[in-house]
């Protein structure tokens, strides 16, 4: 039996038989290939593209501030802190043009590779399409089709031969139809490959734009900075201002996550577990040791504590914006958001602390199991302690600075019992 039904078995004549076989061997399918990691390379375009966007929104974001900045002389710390941070985001945005430049190039070449391989194959369908016309029309002209026919022994006989006959015939339709199906492929090939040079040229002219912004960007920085040197000694003066800020919230924080510990451990010795979890630093609630587990699980994936903004100093030890060699420690993350933004909770706990302190304005401590944000840089508070909150629920309005050109500012921390961490590792993006 054959691909066509036909049963060779049977007793054809040996001319009949040679020709049936002939015609088997000749009507093979033709495959076109399939495209090979094609959905891959366009989901990593996607999600280049998107980091692009985010990144242009940063950006845009930070000159709409340093332009209202523009209306005063004197420069300050903040406007310095956005512009490295603004400097940061160009960078960020210049290597992203440059991964998507990269898989422009991967895409290229595999495009051009394919486009070799199918004319190759193309070439071979061709000339085997040719061959099976030139052995099928010389030894079937329409005579021998009918005397292949007739030389049948049986009438059923002759009904399968006619059917074969009708089946070779639609199949070189087929194969026709395949062979022209395969041409618009390779010439649509040929169009992709084209327009994925043109998208590599752009995207080198903007790669080039973005340097020579960038250039600007960093000698602007380096004359603010210049600017500001010249107040060293009222610089130093906040930098000590801010250390002492920055110790009086640490000596809040750990006496508030202290007295937690204290008031776990008591409701465990009244439930009679005492000695139970003597190992750990924070005696927890099955609820709690749930959320802290969720907690944890959530890391790099929670919610920014604003609706928008951009990093302006990281967690850690890390050098002065405008004093060199003179080293400043963050305890957390400040973001400098937009005037009238609200901190909102990056995930859902219970308040179990507000408080004034000056410099630094309200302050709202979440827990979450084991795990405690810290929020401050707040003027209007919506919470109380006790309360419960969900995710991205608004704890309060934040403190714009009129006097430093509507500077608005959120100080993140995020502690694990008596532990610092480090927000960027937790949040989103």
């Amino acid at each position: 039996m054959n691909c066509f039904g036909i049963n060779l078995s049977w007793p054809f004549t040996n001319r009949a038989g040679r020709l049936v076989v002939m015609l088997t061997a000749l009507l093979l399918p033709v495959c076109i290939p399939l495209e090979v990691g094609a959905q891959t390379a366009k989901q990593k375009k996607e999600q280049l593209q998107q980091q692009m966007e985010k990144i242009q929104q940063e950006i845009k974001m930070m000159q709409e501030a340093l332009r209202k900045n523009e209306r005063t002389k004197e420069k300050s710390l903040s406007e310095i802190q956005t512009l490295q941070a603004k400097i940061r985001a160009r960078e960020k945005l210049i290597n992203n043009i440059q991964d998507q430049i990269n898989e422009l190039d991967v895409t290229i070449d595999s495009t051009r590779h394919e486009i070799e391989q199918r004319s190759q194959d193309l070439e071979k369908m061709k000339s085997d399409y040719a061959a099976m016309l030139r052995k099928s029309y010389g030894n079937l002209s329409l005579q021998n089709e009918l005397a292949f026919i007739l030389s049948a022994e049986t009438f059923y006989d002759a009904l399968r031969r006619y059917n074969y006959l009708n089946k070779a015939a639609e199949y070189r339709r087929e194969q026709a139809l395949r062979l022209r199906q395969y041409i618009t492929a390779l010439e649509s090939k040929k169009d992709t490959l084209e327009s994925t040079r043109q998208q590599k040229e752009n995207l080198l002219a903007k790669q080039t734009e973005q340097k020579r912004v960038l250039e600007t960007e960093k000698k602007e920085k380096d004359q603010a900075v210049a600017a500001l040197q010249e107040k060293e000694k009222k610089l130093r003066r906040q930098i000590d201002e801010k250390n002492k800020l920055a110790q009086q919230l640490n000596q809040r924080i750990q006496a508030i996550i202290e007295d937690e510990i204290r008031q776990a451990k008591k409701k465990l010795e009244q439930s009679g577990k005492a000695g139970a979890d003597k190992k750990e630093s924070m005696p927890l609630t099955p609820e709690e040791q749930a959320l802290s587990k969720d907690f944890l699980q959530n890391k790099g994936k929670l919610p920014w504590p604003v609706a928008k903004g951009v990093i302006i100093s990281s967690f850690g030890r890390q050098e002065h914006p405008a004093l060199k060699g003179v080293m400043i420690e963050n305890n957390g993350l400040d973001i400098r958001s937009e005037a009238g933004a609200e901190a909102r909770a990056v995930f859902e706990g219970e308040v179990v602390s507000v408080f004034y302190l000056p410099g630094m304005h309200h302050c709202v401590i979440l827990k979450h199991g084991e795990y405690f944000t810290v929020y401050s840089g707040i003027e209007t508070v919506h919470v109380k302690p006790a309360q419960k909150v969900n995710v991205k629920q608004s704890l309060g309005k934040l403190y714009t600075d009129k006097s430093d050109n509507n500077f608005t500012k959120i100080h993140i921390e995020f502690w694990k019992g008596k532990e610092k961490l480090d927000p960027q590792l937790w949040l989103a993006g």
